[in-house]
């Protein structure tokens, strides 16, 4: 197991936000208010804090398994956001 950098997002609306948490939670990850840990499969948890003043997404994977790479979760992560701001 081991951490990654953090990395932001910039231009979280509020409806990207929640369009984010519920497309986490379809694919296995409990994402629930505008802070906090989220814990997935692959031994992955991502600590994460939305700003909705700047629309600003914070976040940090914590933990990981070996199998996993620090850029492909921040990759998907960018592309799930991708789906809702483009």
């Amino acid at each position: 197991m081991a951490a990654c950098e953090p990395q932001s997002f910039s231009g979280i609306t509020p409806t990207v936000f929640e369009n984010l948490k519920n497309e986490l939670n379809k694919r296995g990850f409990s994402a629930e208010g505008n802070s906090g840990v989220i814990q997935g499969p692959f031994g992955i948890s991502i600590q994460f804090a939305w700003d909705e003043a700047t629309e600003t997404l914070h976040t940090e994977v914590l933990e990981k398994s070996f199998f996993v790479s620090c850029g492909q979760i921040y990759d998907q992560l960018s592309e799930t956001l991708g789906k809702f701001t483009a």
